[in-house]
């Protein structure tokens, strides 16, 4: 039952990027006549569109699954080696922090038993795999953080113990980051993949505005404000690598909170998982150039 549900999950996405090339495609195009108008960032801008309909089209590769969803989160075909990859290291850290916010802000407005769903173990595959890639970098990584928060959340410990746990973990993944390595030019391209995931997830959670799975609509929330968050956090001297760029994301994401008018709606909501996908394409050419 668990692969069939994966096959279908990777079905849909496909489904998805089968008829987003276009729409995407339209939509980045008229970006760019708007703003640069040249031949030269037009066919950037085309070759990027469908260089991520082909990632998205591939069966994993080393940055594996999501982690605990399958060929989902994360997968990009491009075989990405987390311990040299600084971008693709970010993102996947990324997706395990978007997981874990959704996560707390459901446990805080109440809904105990969805922030359960989005609480990961050591075990989960997004996590599992990442050690070797810790001792690559040379960082403790998070897995016993991890663990007592998802413990302290499941196990209802109170909110004394969940909100210490989380503060706790997220000192940990923090260390593990490493973000004053990173370049902004890193830094841009691993929210990229994350915003990319994050349409991926709101494909599958919102058909014509209503919502289908709501445990993929909130997956695409908290990757897409944790993409906000990590651009807060960058250093003086990395925004002034690229600050024109970096202002000019946190614009296009900001934008995009409109596709989550609540954590967990009732009814239908007004979004798009092209906007993310458009979002996610124009981040990436931004950084490339």
């Amino acid at each position: 039952m668990v692969k069939k549900s994966m096959s279908k999950k990777r079905f849909e996405k496909r489904k998805v990027w089968a008829g987003v090339g276009t729409a995407l495609l339209a939509t980045s195009a008229a970006t760019a006549t708007a703003e640069q108008s040249d031949t030269d960032t037009y066919t950037a801008l085309s070759s990027s569109v469908f260089s991520y309909s082909a990632m998205s089209l591939g069966e994993g590769g080393e940055t594996g699954g999501e982690g605990g969803e399958g060929e989902g989160e994360g997968e990009g075909a491009t075989k990405a080696d987390l311990s040299s990859d600084n971008a693709a290291y970010l993102a996947r850290l990324g997706l395990i922090r978007g997981h874990l916010w959704v996560g707390l802000k459901l446990y805080r407005e109440g809904h105990l038993a969805m922030a359960k769903t989005h609480m990961k173990h050591p075990e989960d595959e997004l996590y599992a795999g990442l050690e070797p890639v810790f001792e690559a970098r040379g960082v403790n990584g998070f897995g016993q953080e991890l663990s007592d928060l998802a413990d302290a959340v499941n196990n209802e410990q109170g909110d004394e113990a969940v909100e210490l746990a989380y503060s706790k973990l997220l000192g940990a993944i923090t260390a593990s980051e490493s973000m004053a390595k990173m370049t902004a030019k890193e830094a841009l391209l691993s929210i990229s993949q994350m915003i990319r995931t994050a349409a991926d997830e709101y494909a599958i959670g919102v058909k014509k505005g209503e919502i289908v799975n709501v445990h993929e609509y909130q997956d695409a929330y908290g990757f897409t404000e944790i993409a906000i968050e990590r651009l807060e956090r960058l250093s003086d001297e990395q925004k002034a690598q690229a600050q024109s760029d970096i202002d000019n994301a946190k614009t296009i994401l900001v934008k995009l909170r409109t596709l989550w008018p609540t954590v967990n709606p009732e009814g239908d909501v007004e979004g798009e998982a092209s906007h993310l996908y458009g979002a996610a394409a124009r981040i990436e050419l931004s950084a490339l150039n």
